[in-house]
């Protein structure tokens, strides 16, 4: 996880919202292995994810995250890495990795976990450089934080990713809790009763009594991605989908393939 900031508020606005997140992985490391994180949302839901699940192993992994690692090609860059889960796992299959997160303290984290290449950055403070795959995931498509956000993602990715490259990245449709539709370029957007496209989602985050400030995460729809993507040269496959509205694109630039087959988490 990592929030598309730039680096110079990671000091302040950034480590407000995500240092209770930060916290969790760091006291797991170090054998609190009941820690967990509280999350509470402006929908009114509360849920609590143990810290474990960003240490799982690829054994641990759902099929989407599965799908996802076999769909990767070359030097991947790994953005909101997290403990590493994914990033370790494509080492151990021979890919270069570059695991990005937006707190200092989870890079040295990854560091200790032996991720070969990790790196302080987000989705609009990158490291410098090209990859074949750029990766997404645990809800990747949050990273943008908003539809103007994924706009903003959509006009500086191309520097990313290496010619013939590709972006992987998980959502959840959350359509089904619209209240009402808005024709926007040619997007028919569905929208809240407060008027906000209904996947832009307020998160606050408390780890040991320590809540964070609030911050935006993105549940973008497919059609909408279609939609922002192919407005930026980038066509949209849906090869996943899961439970709940979750599905698994991939990205490539207009005139690309990707590799066909949808398989299902659904039971």
């Amino acid at each position: 996880m990592a929030g598309g900031h730039p680096e110079q508020e990671v000091t302040a606005g950034v480590r407000a919202c995500w240092e209770p997140h930060a916290l969790a992985l760091l006291a797991f490391e170090q054998g609190e292995r009941d820690a967990s994180i509280l999350v509470v949302d402006d929908l009114g839901d509360t849920d609590e994810i143990p810290a474990r699940w960003f240490f799982r192993g690829e054994e641990e992994f759902p099929s989407l995250e599965r799908r996802a690692l076999d769909l990767c090609v070359g030097g991947v860059l790994d953005l909101g890495a997290g403990a590493g889960c994914h990033s370790l796992a494509l080492q151990e299959r021979g890919h270069p990795v570059c695991a990005v997160e937006i707190l200092p303290e989870l890079v040295d984290l990854l560091h200790r976990r032996e991720v070969a290449d990790a790196r302080t950055g987000s989705v609009f403070a990158p490291p410098a450089g090209q990859w074949d795959t750029v990766l997404m995931l645990m809800n990747g498509w949050g990273l943008p934080e908003t539809l103007s956000g994924l706009e903003r993602f959509f006009a500086v990715v191309d520097r990313l990713v290496a010619p013939g490259g590709q972006i992987i990245a998980d959502s959840t449709d959350m359509r089904r809790l619209a209240t009402s539709w808005r024709s926007e370029g040619g997007i028919q957007l569905a929208l809240r009763e407060d008027g906000r496209y209904v996947g832009e989602i307020q998160f606050q985050l408390e780890f040991a009594g320590r809540r964070g400030d609030p911050f935006s995460q993105l549940y973008v729809d497919p059609d909408t991605l279609s939609g922002i993507a192919g407005r930026a040269g980038w066509n949209v496959e849906i090869v996943g989908q899961g439970e709940n509205g979750a599905f698994l694109s991939v990205l490539r630039r207009s005139g690309g393939q990707v590799e066909s087959g949808v398989p299902s988490d659904a039971p």
